[in-house]
């Protein structure tokens, strides 16, 4: 999908096409980094930290053992040591580099690599190319560490600090946005609303931002617009009730409106203009549920699209939830582990890359085989890219290489989701409960 298979070469060549040496020369001559040989080069670092992620298993040592003998050969430097076979098992060089990188340059590489990916994306609905954004949002635990629980303070009655993180990710690919966290609770705590306005600013121009309930605010859809991207969101009933003043909000309303601030939004957003306004259309429609129900549907969106075409882009959006799921569950980030404020932030935004670099996989396998790249699992991707990491480090010839290549590109496009839409369901039952010993008797002693 991102890109074809002569260009696609593998997962780490994939990486060093998005990111090559000259780019981290640049990074490393505007940050003022040290420029010396070393084994622990910058490239090689950054790699080790994505792998870590791609590899949830894998500790320092792991990755150090990797380097040891000689992997990935793409990013081994030429040093002395390396050409001796002479390096170090001890993870004290690594620990040390990874901590001397500056958040900058990892988000820098982040927003690199999502470029180089997002090339090129798949039609959301058919004859329309507009780039869709789905906005979510989730938790994440940290170790307790005072550095930690002074940025993330934790809940009264928890131990963890906790950060709330915000994430745009592309509908029909999957690739995730750098994204946006910040504190749940503390005197500098953000909501997912005021995150938004700052995950706005990455996301490539005239776009479209989607979002639930938590996101069919105003200020959201004011800053949208503002920003030149079209919006479609879901509102409460109430709130729709509002936006539409008089209107009756009968399945099949489709009226333009002038959505206005309320006063409270006004209090807490003392910045936005005296004749701000966002005009669009809001929707009422009945929908069916895959559980069978029915859900009406308040909708409110800039774009100019039929109310069928409008259901059906927003009956995607559950994507989103998965795809949250394979970040915090897969990719491991549900419990982070990193002690320090930078360290959690390098490690949240490696992450993203991690994942996006198994997304560029998953999409070229679904080009390469006519499939829908929504139809692949997460998880089983992932772990055929794992597995053929070694065989594609280790193949002898360029045909070898491709050879091993179009199997693992076919592998991935045959981890295919069950498609449950049309499986009928059925109503649990209860278990009966299992056998119980007998409650041992309590013989009286005689006196």
């Amino acid at each position: 999908m991102t890109a074809s298979l002569p260009e696609l070469s593998g997962i780490v060549d994939l990486f060093t096409q998005a990111v090559p040496n000259e780019f981290f020369d640049q990074l490393q001559k505007g940050h003022a980094l040290p420029v010396r040989q070393r084994v622990f080069t910058l490239p090689l670092v950054v790699w080790l930290m994505i792998s870590q992620r791609l590899n949830p298993a894998a500790t320092l040592s792991t990755a150090v053992q990797g380097v040891v003998h000689g992997s990935p050969h793409q990013l081994m430097p030429d040093h002395k040591r390396v050409r001796e076979g002479t390096v170090s098992c001890s993870t004290g060089a690594l620990s040390d580099a990874r901590k001397a990188i500056p958040v900058a340059v990892a988000e820098k590489v982040a927003d690199r690599v999502l470029d180089h990916l997002m090339t090129t994306c798949r039609q959301a609905l058919p004859g329309w190319n507009r780039r869709v954004f789905i906005l979510d949002g989730s938790s994440l635990e940290m170790p307790h560490t005072t550095d930690l629980a002074d940025a993330y303070p934790p809940d009264s009655k928890s131990h963890w600090p906790v950060l709330r993180i915000l994430v745009a990710q592309e509908l029909t690919t999957g690739l995730a946005l750098r994204p946006c966290w910040g504190a749940i609770y503390g005197p500098k705590a953000v909501s997912e609303q005021a995150l938004t306005e700052t995950i706005l600013d990455r996301i490539p121009h005239h776009s479209v931002l989607m979002g639930d309930m938590n996101f069919g605010v105003f200020t959201v859809a004011f800053a949208t617009t503002q920003r030149g991207h079209d919006v479609l969101v879901r509102l409460q009933p109430g709130r729709a009730a509002v936006v539409g003043r008089s209107l009756e909000l009968r399945s099949g309303l489709d009226r333009e409106v002038c959505w206005r601030p309320s006063a409270y939004e006004r209090k807490h957003h003392p910045e936005l203009p005296a004749d701000a306004c966002v005009r669009g259309r809001l929707i009422v429609q009945d929908v069916l549920a895959s559980d069978g129900s029915h859900v009406t549907l308040h909708l409110f969106t800039t774009l100019g699209l039929t109310v069928e075409q409008l259901v059906q882009l927003y009956g995607q959006r559950w994507n989103v939830e998965t795809d949250l799921r394979s970040l915090k569950r897969v990719v491991d980030l549900q419990v982070l582990r990193c002690q320090s404020v930078d360290m959690v932030a390098k490690e949240l935004v490696l992450a993203i890359v991690g994942y996006n670099l198994v997304r560029a996989v998953m999409n070229a396998a679904a080009e390469e085989y006519g499939v829908n790249p929504r139809r692949l699992s997460f998880s089983r991707s992932q772990d055929v890219v794992n597995a053929a990491l070694p065989g594609l480090e280790t193949a002898a010839t360029p045909a070898e290489y491709q050879v091993r290549l179009r199997r693992l590109l076919r592998l991935v496009a045959s981890c295919k989701l069950p498609d449950r839409s049309k499986r009928q369901s059925t109503s649990r039952e209860v278990w009966g409960h299992g056998c119980k010993f007998t409650k041992r008797k309590v013989v009286p002693i005689a006196h």
